[in-house]
């Protein structure tokens, strides 16, 4: 049978001395030199010209929140490339006056980059929407700003992740505001749909999903129509476990496009929040931050998700969450070979590394959240010099052998953001090769999500999830290099 699609001409990552590949049945079929691989061409064999190129796997986004991705950009407020604590009001208020009587909800502000250095907080968001509930997430969704109108509607009392004076909601507290202003069934689907479509302009092919049980379901009605040209890895949050557990659904269960992985649980919050657990205190204050979740707890919640037979991913920011997170692992028994995750891992020891690579943890880290390391950024003004210079070791995780997965939490969604921030970043612990940030978002991330043998890398049998880049990365500057197109399963999905 000949080829449904044959691609040649360019240079293929990981494989010396062939230029060209063919599919079929959605498949890689064979890869080689061009002369053998267009034998393969039949009358209906469609043929991509690389033309020099550069030919990958298709990224792999190892953790994102992917609806979220979609809904920020159809239904919610953008307040990401705002310029100033003015501007966010601004772009709330614009949003409020189009849409009367309706909840107004911002996401993605980042005080950090505006020159007032403040967060939002109650009073900003009544003088700018003072007749409609509004609230507005940080940019890491471990943070909220609600007004007045908004606040009413929460029953949760003071001090318990809310302050009601400035209107200033964390962690659980923000997932119950936000579970008042849930979209409309099309609208989910359609931004399920645009999340897919956003994706394929980015090269990305599979995500690692941090999803709710309502996402999944929203899922399922696009891949039924035919919206989803991306693979979802799905975790749900550790309270559906019992309802996984008591129908038996196993690590796996689903679709060659969207399937449950495994349970996701938080430890602590984020460095943004000043929630992450911390060893010693924020940088001029008392706090060290919040243990969401204990080691004991957690030990016991991951012993019932390896009976289970599903796969735990650990949200642990800070030092302390990480041990919280290393104790518990060694409470639950777990062993070399089981493979869980551990999501973020931005301020580990070197001595928590170690133990983490004996347990076998995946480190599933976000080169994007180097935006925020390097004198005068975030990360330096929340905690010091000394502990900004050792955020995010990539390089001592790669040192120790320790699997590797990069992905975005949607800060923003884009491998070549953020690979391009690990290629030439602030600190020397934080710095990666190309070839090692294009594995950790492809092989890398696959492996984490137990989806090495589907895809990940070019080989025989392996979905021909595919991405074209502009230039090869190992002889073109990286902010030249552009996505030029993306294939899904074989289809052409994207093409500049």
């Amino acid at each position: 049978m000949p080829a449904d699609l044959i691609v040649h001409g360019g240079t293929i990552f990981g494989i010396h001395g062939v230029d060209a590949l063919a599919v079929r049945c959605g498949k890689i079929l064979a890869f080689g030199r061009s002369a053998d691989i267009l034998r393969l061409r039949g009358p209906e064999t469609r043929v991509f010209p690389l033309e020099g190129r550069f030919l990958m796997p298709g990224f792999f986004d190892g953790h994102v929140h992917f609806l979220k991705v979609g809904l920020d950009r159809t239904f919610f407020v953008d307040l990401s490339q705002a310029r100033s604590l003015g501007e966010a009001l601004e772009l709330l208020r614009v949003r409020a006056e189009a849409r009367p009587g309706e909840w107004v909800v911002g996401r993605g502000w980042d005080e950090s980059r505006w020159p007032e250095r403040r967060y939002l907080e109650r009073s900003d968001l009544d003088r700018a929407v003072p007749r409609q509930p509004c609230c507005a997430v940080r940019v890491d969704g471990h943070m909220m700003a609600a007004n007045t109108l908004a606040l009413a509607r929460c029953v949760r009392p003071e001090g318990q992740f809310i302050d009601r004076d400035r209107g200033h909601l964390w962690e659980e507290a923000v997932a119950e505001v936000l579970s008042l202003v849930r979209p409309e069934r099309e609208t989910l689907v359609e931004a399920a749909a645009e999340a897919s479509r956003y994706a394929a302009s980015l090269g990305i092919t599979s995500v690692a999903d941090m999803a709710s049980p309502q996402d999944f379901s929203t899922y399922q009605v696009a891949e039924r129509r035919g919206l989803l040209r991306t693979r979802i890895f799905a975790y749900l949050p550790a309270e559906t476990l019992p309802q996984l557990a008591s129908v038996g659904i196993r690590r796996g269960f689903g679709s060659a496009i969207l399937r449950i992985v495994g349970i996701k649980a938080f430890v602590d919050g984020s460095i943004g929040a000043k929630t992450a657990a911390l060893l010693e205190p924020y940088k001029g204050e008392m706090s060290r931050g919040r243990v969401l979740l204990g080691r004991g707890e957690l030990a016991r919640l991951w012993r019932k998700v390896m009976e289970a037979e599903l796969q735990m991913a650990v949200h642990a920011i800070g030092d302390r969450a990480i041990e919280e997170v290393l104790a518990a692992a060694r409470l639950a028994g777990v062993g070399f070979h089981d493979r869980h995750r551990i999501e973020h891992l931005e301020l580990p020891t070197p001595a928590q590394l170690e133990r983490l690579k004996d347990l076998g943890l995946v480190a599933s880290m976000q080169p994007n959240f180097l935006q925020w390391s390097g004198p005068g950024r975030m990360y330096e003004d929340r905690l010091g010099p000394a502990r900004d210079a050792r955020i995010d070791p990539h390089r001592w995780v790669l040192e120790r052998g320790i699997p590797l997965a990069f992905g975005s939490d949607g800060m923003p969604m884009g491998p070549l953001y953020g690979i391009g921030l690990a290629l030439a970043p602030p600190h020397p612990l934080q710095k990666v090769t190309v070839e090692e940030a294009l594995l950790a978002y492809t092989k890398g991330a696959a492996y984490a999500a137990f989806a090495e043998d589907e895809v990940g890398e070019i080989s025989p049998g392996k979905w021909a999830d595919l991405v074209v880049l502009s230039g090869d990365p190992a002889k073109t500057p990286w902010e030249k290099i552009q996505v030029e197109a993306t294939f899904f399963a074989g289809e052409l999905v994207f093409s500049r």
